[in-house]
């Protein structure tokens, strides 16, 4: 993620957040999301966005933070807009390990088993899966903590290690297909061949893959 050196006028910003950003170095690290992302040197994330469009995010992150899954949850403010703020994730994205490709689908595979075995309760429905509903139509199912946007940029490895999801935002209830089909489809596209494609299933475990569903995913998607 690209960081920016900015300056900043700390009296912007509520008095709750002063901490992180009192005497630290402040870069825009934002991305096409919209919203706004400052990294403080002092090892936080500050994410914001209009007055109550990141409760549901920091819920989630919150969570994610809990499991052990992903970012420290600091705090989550809703003022004069919303403030989200996290702690930082040392490491790099998975597109960093690509001359490792057989690592990187264990790695891929093992955290999204990991994910897809937490508890959903009291999680609201994953925006991606907003896509298949009613699920009747289709055969996908709400039952399923998912990312929603499992794509080798939003996994972070440290030597080689997973270490956290990362923008989970699209998080939620959902089909762990919908996670299955993006991290196969971003195993091709940052690979350049969809020769892993088998591995990582086997990794994941081919007794929870339909292979049906990943289809009518790609279809959904537009992406047959």
């Amino acid at each position: 993620m690209e960081k920016r050196l900015i300056q900043i006028n700390i009296k912007d910003f509520p008095a709750k957040l002063q901490f992180a950003l009192n005497d630290a170095r402040i870069y825009d690290s934002s991305c096409h999301s919209g919203a706004v992302v400052l990294y403080s040197d002092r090892g936080y994330y500050i994410k914001m966005d209009e007055k109550g469009k990141l409760g549901v995010e920091a819920q989630l992150t919150e969570r994610f933070s809990q499991m052990g899954l992903g970012a420290e949850f600091v705090c989550y403010l809703s003022d004069d807009r919303d403030y989200l703020v996290t702690g930082e994730v040392t490491g790099q994205d998975m597109t960093h390990y690509l001359g490792e490709p057989e690592l990187v689908c264990r790695a891929l595979a093992e955290s999204l088993r990991k994910l897809h075995e937490q508890p959903t309760e009291g999680l609201p429905v994953s925006l991606s899966m907003q896509a298949y509903m009613p699920e009747s139509h289709c055969g996908l199912k709400r039952d399923t903590l998912i990312h929603g946007d499992a794509c080798l940029p939003n996994l972070i490895m440290e030597n080689g290690v997973f270490r956290s999801f990362i923008d989970v935002g699209q998080a939620g209830v959902g089909d762990r297909h919908i996670d299955l089909y993006w991290a196969i489809w971003s195993l091709q596209y940052n690979l350049g061949t969809d020769a892993y494609k088998d591995l990582f299933l086997d990794y994941y475990g081919r007794e929870l893959v339909d292979d049906r569903l990943l289809q009518v995913v790609a279809e959904v998607e537009g992406m047959a």
